[in-house]
């Protein structure tokens, strides 16, 4: 179900991915819109809404703009984002941006021949005239130099390969791009690209000019001596009314119901499949051999397999392991126990071919069926419950992985299009299904983002592996 950022390098042309996360921005969005389809060649775009109440997301669509629904949250918005498109080059912006034509063309030329850090930032300038607003300009300016640090506002651009390495932009309710930014500066450096973008002065408008710089300043001096950005939310409260909310609420939440047209049966409880092999030397986690050795691979695979496992019981729905080998039966029984969980052969063909099997049977006996694998090790029980919530109101549900596949696909009804012509064991898996969604029709939402184990650089999340 996933893939790797060097096979990503190898088979994606040099091309630009734009990420936008979104609430309620129905009238600013078309505007940087057309800013970017004045870009040549043509970015990827996706818009990741947090909930939008208004016409975001009609908007988009009607623009051809791939829109995906995440949880509300600047930073997982980003992240899903990111994770959804096998771009090599990566831009973040808030939708109330705008690109003048100098900056598109400083910006092809910078892609055209990036610096060796692979990461920059825009020049700051707001999009109105006046001295209140040239005040602060010119305290964010000052502020830049004396700090070296960034809004979020003046875009973020940078590799895939950077993304992938800082672990993705830090999920904090504020101050991520602050903090994207510090992390990139300690770990091979970040750079000022000597061009604007314009943002909207609706923020300092709402609070005033001074109080806004004021807080702003007091925010960050707090961020930067330590103060917990969940602590420091609670001051910013168009972030906090916006993007926060509690933690056990739907990740569709907004969204109108959609008629349920799955084959299950009513009442039932929703079935969890999990993708496992036999926990054999030389025959898991082969990409990990190098380091490991077949033998640490397949020890590797064992506990991480056991762990997740054991993370997902106790949740309000059943859990088949579908195993490989046919005959391996026995062995996958011995490793992960049988309480609370029923057996059966993953079946023949490619993995598309097999989830889909099992898929289509699952959706014969519940009205909702989710399939996952064991790679990804802060995989729980909550975040299962968390997409069996949002198939309630949607068709489908990714959970996507950093390296571009997913750790989880939900189904509320067959869809054959989601396992035909993917390019499995790539960095285009989840990007490639995601199209195919679309072109289906289907109702989507993604979860946040979680990181999968497959390759030497990712042995330090395995170390949290018991």
């Amino acid at each position: 179900m996933t893939g790797t950022s060097q096979e990503r390098k190898e088979s994606e042309p040099q091309s630009l991915g734009v990420i936008i996360p979104t609430l309620n921005e129905e009238d600013a969005l078309p505007h940087l819109l057309d800013d970017l389809s004045q870009l040549d060649p043509s970015p990827r775009i996706v818009v990741v809404d947090g909930g939008s109440k208004d016409g975001t997301v009609k908007v988009a669509r009607a623009l051809g703009v791939r829109t995906l629904a995440a949880p509300p949250g600047r930073a997982i918005q980003m992240n899903v984002g990111a994770a959804s498109l096998a771009t090599p080059w990566l831009l973040f912006l808030h939708a109330d941006s705008r690109i003048p034509p100098l900056t598109r063309a400083t910006l092809q030329d910078w892609l055209s021949d990036p610096p060796s850090s692979e990461a920059g930032y825009f020049r700051f300038r707001l999009d109105t005239q006046g001295l209140g607003w040239s005040i602060i300009e010119l305290g964010q300016r000052i502020r830049e130099r004396l700090t070296g640090l960034a809004y979020g506002d003046q875009g973020l651009l940078l590799s895939r390969r950077r993304w992938d390495e800082m672990g993705g932009i830090p999920e904090l309710p504020i101050m991520e791009d602050v903090a994207a930014i510090r992390h990139l500066r300690r770990a091979g450096g970040v750079s000022a690209i000597p061009a604007p973008i314009l943002t909207s002065p609706r923020r300092y408008r709402a609070l005033g000019v001074l109080p806004g710089i004021a807080r702003n300043a007091f925010l960050i001096s707090l961020f930067l001596a330590g103060v917990p950005a969940q602590r420091l939310a609670r001051w910013y409260p168009s972030r906090n009314r916006d993007y926060l909310v509690p933690a056990d609420k739907p990740a569709a939440a907004g969204r109108n119901p959609v008629p349920r047209t799955g084959g299950g049966t009513d009442g039932a409880p929703p079935l969890l499949l999990v993708f496992v092999k036999a926990p054999r030397a030389g025959q898991v986690k082969t990409r990990l051999a190098g380091a490991l050795g077949h033998e640490g691979a397949a020890a590797l695979y064992r506990r991480m397999g056991r762990q997740v496992v054991d993370q997902l019981r106790g949740g309000s729905y059943r859990i088949r392991i579908c195993f490989d080998p046919p005959e391996g039966e026995s062995e996958i029984v011995q490793w992960l126990g049988e309480e609370g969980l029923e057996f059966q052969p993953q079946g023949s063909g490619d993995l598309g071919d097999r989830m889909e099997q099992v898929l289509h049977q699952a959706l014969r006996e519940a009205d909702r069926a989710c399939v996952v694998g064991t790679d990804a090790p802060d995989l729980d029980a909550a975040r299962v419950t968390e997409a069996f919530q949002a198939l309630k109101q949607v068709d489908a549900v990714f959970g996507p992985a950093r390296d571009g596949g997913y750790y989880l696909l939900g189904l509320r009804r067959p869809a054959p299009a989601l396992f035909r012509e993917i390019p499995w064991s790539t960095g285009k898996v989840l990007d490639r299904s995601l199209e195919e969604a679309q072109a289906a029709g289907l109702e989507v939402v993604t979860l946040p983002v979680l990181s999968d184990v497959d390759r030497p650089a990712d042995l330090p999340l395995a170390a949290t592996v018991a």
